[in-house]
């Protein structure tokens, strides 16, 4: 297979890849029903077989090259990486820029870019294996691939991560084969029967399990993995077959002959097909329904389905020629200017001391941020004893901030991101308790509160709150207040504990139709949804502790400066500490895992039509239609009285609970002159 030839392919297949993620983004059964529009169903499966391709040219040129050339590993991994890392680092300053203006920053930054990773992988074990080749170097490469698998699978990555680097393999072994003999027609025919076959049953494997009664997503899963490797490797080698036979049909008249627009194209698009991958991603982005995730708002977003892939089409054209000629130079002027080779040999001993500064940051930063939770300890203890009061439930000690003594009892019940609610929600609870009487309490596991080993469902928090609010002697006149997630468990408990509540005010409470829409939209069974968020619990768990570990928690707490003013500064310290031993440990993972339980258990629910109810909805959650539902339409639908029922669009976002109490408070005042 020629250079040529495969570049031409490549070029076609870099432009398939971008209608793949366009079709992820507008056509896939997963994209909320808000936003999916037909047109580009046929890529929406077919991106792991476009890159199994570019894996298998790769493995196929570098074991060719790997013949043809003397002392081919001499500055080999220079040689082969310089290029992409050039293209990756500028692309990744572009796209933590533009996130960076969306106030979107999370990584990795282009959530495209695992290729490159697993393209250096296999470069660096090529390298490490085949300088000196022996008869098992095809082996121990498998084995490379294999170890590479196994730690993605571990750290929680798609299938695609893995599913076709194999594929690499089979391009090493193809080009072995060909210097012995070209590829038979009955491996083409082999292939041509495979590939529909393994392709079909993969695209199925989930259905199909259903039906026979397996419900082991491991083993599942598994078998789906090696049914895609099969597809890939069967795929890219009848493609391989096919040119491999055209090519070797052409005369020589006819290879001089002049080469028709088409493929001219295709070898345009070829030149930079590492640039236009990188750089594609960002503008499917920019102009979809979301930016980057379910709740951002994009740059534009261009509903037409033609329209949209034709301005990413040409955007991604541009920017990846304009990268690719910003490359070239880079490179030239590296042949040209010994003063720039020198500087880069120099910059590597720079990157070495900057490597060695960021290892002592760390570790300062590391034993500053064990200090400074150790130095709040005292502080935290003196806020409970001064502010808060305990009781008793399920055998546990549950930390209470009881204040005030009004004719209604109002009570506050925070989201899961700020993992003490009697500390976080005081502002709003000391503005609120001139007129109520206020209660707010750390559920089990959180804030001051002793943790139980209880599964986290919207019973669980039913339950305590009830059993909390018995022990304080509050059984009947109860005005609750849910923020976000724990709008599940407030909908639960007048499901459950209808008698004593007088009245809701929901501050952007969660709407149980988000979780049917996080399962539809990502997953295809329920038992794949509960086997990767164990899994993807676990593994953001020990993330957190490695950032606690490190120091680099202090870079989530701006939030702090951002939704609290003055009067709560002396207390951040302890908040910070608070955040450090709770977010994402023990209890607040165990609510994640059991979210899509929690939203299926009051799915359907709706509001008694005597029981009088504000929804507070942000202005940003009603524009930007997080997870692609609209959470007013889902409110409209629990409302069964307009007379006593309502929602109010605020100003603000979902942090209004606690750097704007002055208009909850207001509109939790209307709430109880409604029911007075």
């Amino acid at each position: 297979m020629s250079k040529k030839a495969s570049k031409q392919i490549l070029g076609l297949f870099s432009v398939l890849i971008m209608l793949h993620h366009l079709g992820q983004r507008v056509s896939a059964s997963w994209v909320p029903a808000l936003y999916r529009k037909h047109g580009l169903e046929p890529f929406v499966p077919i991106g792991y077989l476009l890159v199994a391709f570019f894996f298998f040219c790769s493995g196929y040129g570098l074991a060719k090259s790997m013949r043809t050339k003397e002392h081919y590993f001499n500055g080999f991994l220079a040689r082969r990486l310089s290029r992409i890392l050039l293209v990756f680092v500028i692309t990744e300053l572009i796209y933590f820029c533009v996130r960076v203006s969306r106030s979107a920053v999370s990584f990795p930054l282009n959530p495209y870019s695992w290729f490159i990773y697993a393209i250096i992988v296999l470069y660096i074990g090529f390298f490490l294996i085949y300088r000196k080749r022996s008869r098992f170097s095809l082996l121990l490469m498998s084995v490379w691939i294999l170890m590479y698998s196994l730690i993605c699978f571990l750290l929680v990555k798609g299938n695609w991560w893995y599913n076709a680097a194999p594929v690499f393999l089979l391009g090493i072994f193809m080009a072995d084969q060909e210097e012995k003999k070209k590829p038979a027609v009955k491996t083409m025919l082999l292939s041509a029967i495979l590939f529909p076959a393994a392709f079909f049953i993969s695209e199925n494997a989930a259905s199909l399990s259903r039906a026979i009664g397996l419900k082991n997503y491991t083993l599942i899963n598994t078998a789906i993995v090696l049914l895609q490797i099969l597809s890939c490797g069967s795929f890219s080698l009848l493609l391989y077959c096919a040119v491999c036979r055209i090519q070797s049909g052409k005369t020589k008249d006819a290879s001089e002959k002049k080469e028709p627009p088409l493929l001219k194209l295709l070898s345009f698009y070829g030149s930079f097909t590492l640039e236009f991958y990188l750089i594609h991603g960002l503008f499917v982005q920019m102009f979809g329904h979301h930016f980057m995730n379910d709740t951002t708002k994009p740059v534009y977003y261009i509903k037409n389905v033609f329209l949209y892939a034709l301005v990413v089409f040409a955007l991604s054209t541009a920017s990846a020629f304009a990268l690719k000629k910003l490359g070239d130079l880079v490179s030239d002027h590296y042949q040209k200017s010994g003063e720039f080779r020198q500087f880069l040999f120099n910059l590597e001993k720079v990157c070495f001391a900057l490597l060695l500064i960021a290892i002592v940051i760390t570790v300062f930063l590391g034993i500053n941020r064990a200090r400074l939770t150790t130095a709040a300890d005292a502080p935290a203890l003196g806020f409970k004893k001064e502010y808060l009061k305990t009781v008793t439930v399920k055998e546990k000690q549950i930390a209470v901030y009881d204040i005030g003594s009004g004719p209604r009892n109002v009570v506050l019940i925070s989201s899961d991101t700020l993992p003490c609610s009697t500390l976080h929600l005081k502002p709003l609870a000391d503005l609120l308790s001139k007129d109520y009487r206020v209660v707010v309490l750390d559920f089990p596991g959180t804030g001051f509160s002793e943790d139980c080993s209880d599964p986290r469902t919207a019973d669980f928090y039913a339950d305590t709150l009830k059993e909390t609010l018995d022990a304080l002697g509050i059984q009947d006149d109860i005005i609750l207040v849910p923020h976000v997630l724990s709008g599940l468990y407030a909908y639960r408990f007048i499901e459950k504990y209808p008698q004593g509540v007088s009245g809701m005010a929901c501050a952007d409470a969660v709407v149980p139709q988000i979780g049917k829409n996080f399962l539809d939209g990502n997953y295809s069974s329920v038992e794949e949804y509960k086997w990767f968020i164990h899994r993807y619990a676990g593994i953001m768990g020990l993330r957190q502790e490695l950032m606690v570990k490190t120091g680099y928690v202090a870079m989530q707490f701006p939030m702090y400066e951002y939704i609290y003013k003055s009067d709560m500064q002396q207390l951040i310290p302890v908040m910070e500490k608070m955040y450090v031993e709770g977010y994402l440990h023990g209890a607040h993972l165990a609510e994640h895992e059991m979210a899509y339980e929690n939203c299926m258990s009051v799915l359907d629910f709706t509001l008694p039509d005597d029981l009088p109810v504000v929804f507070m909805l942000s202005d940003y959650m009603k524009n930007s239609n997080p997870y692609g539902v609209s959470w007013a339409s889902c409110y409209k639908k629990m409302i069964t009285n307009e007379d006593k029922q309502c929602i109010k669009i605020i100003q603000g976002d979902p942090y209004n609970v606690y750097y704007n109490p002055k208009l909850i408070k207001q509109k939790i005042d209307e709430l109880a002159d409604q029911i007075n």
